[in-house]
């Protein structure tokens, strides 16, 4: 019986990570999923900038993914104000679900330049 409880936990419960690292982010230009290689000027690396958000979702009363995934160009300029680029970013998305509940997670990890 404890074997089969533990089998169904184990189908029941999925996770997920996917990340995506960017040199130089110019965050006037940044679209999310389209590919971003500005030409800036030589910067050095400053302090550290993490920004994080997560979404829940009960059945399906709304989309966590969706809601996150729009999040992420508040994000972007929100890390480092009054800078106009991010630089060494890594933005990582987070899935997991279980059969009635579902947690969507974005962090950006970015330096602002100096």
């Amino acid at each position: 019986m404890r074997i089969l409880l533990i089998l169904l936990s184990m189908i029941s419960i999925s996770c997920s990570q996917k990340y995506q690292t960017f040199d130089v982010i110019k965050k006037k230009e940044f679209v999310f999923g389209e590919s971003h290689t500005p030409t800036t000027p030589t910067m050095r690396v400053g302090r550290k900038v993490i920004q994080e958000t997560c979404e829940g979702q009960i059945l399906f009363l709304r989309n966590a993914k969706k809601i996150t995934d729009g999040s992420i160009p508040a994000l972007v300029n929100f890390s480092c104000p009054g800078q106009e680029y991010l630089l060494n970013a890594k933005i990582t998305e987070t899935w997991w679900t279980t059969v009635l509940y579902s947690r969507s997670c974005v962090e950006i990890e970015s330096y602002c330049p100096r």
